[in-house]
């Protein structure tokens, strides 16, 4: 099994890399930020995966799930410290890297990338099994099921 901790290794030794052009220096900061985005969130999803005690666990295994919005809704549920708002304002970090062109990307961002992703590292083992989590979970993943549009053949 791959090891997630080396999505963070190559995010952290990506910035080091020196070029003199500048559009290869920006595509490096945006692919810094795209790392420590899925290492973190693949921990929080192992995370629960290794520890929720529900049979629909498995959902977190579908890919027509929406894994990103179901671990940040299931975080909102179950905590109030912030780790929610905090793994979704890096996800918005990481998509403005990924899909806005325009956008002004440079060591700030890398600064605050790292930031976030020290304190979910922190907040991490503050996910616990019980049954706060599994309600978090179900909840979450019946407002997902809630949202998903159904399309009805003609």
């Amino acid at each position: 099994m791959f090891q997630i901790d080396y999505f963070k290794v190559v995010a952290n030794e990506l910035p080091i890399v020196k070029f003199n052009d500048k559009n290869i220096i920006t595509a490096i900061y945006r692919t810094t930020v795209g790392r420590y985005y899925y290492y973190i969130f693949l921990k929080y999803r192992e995370q629960l995966r290794n520890i929720l005690t529900l049979d629909d666990k498995t959902e977190l295994d579908k890919p027509s799930i929406n894994n990103h919005i179901l671990i940040q809704s299931t975080l909102k549920y179950y905590d109030e410290t912030g780790i929610a708002e905090k793994l979704a304002k890096l996800r918005r970090l990481r998509n403005n890297c990924d899909y806005e062109l325009f956008a002004i990307i440079d060591d700030k961002t890398i600064y605050d990338a790292k930031v976030i992703v020290a304190f979910l590292e922190n907040k991490l083992d503050s996910i616990k099994p019980g049954k706060a989590l599994n309600e978090a979970f179900t909840k979450a993943l019946t407002e997902l099921f809630l949202m998903k549009p159904t399309v009805k053949p003609k």
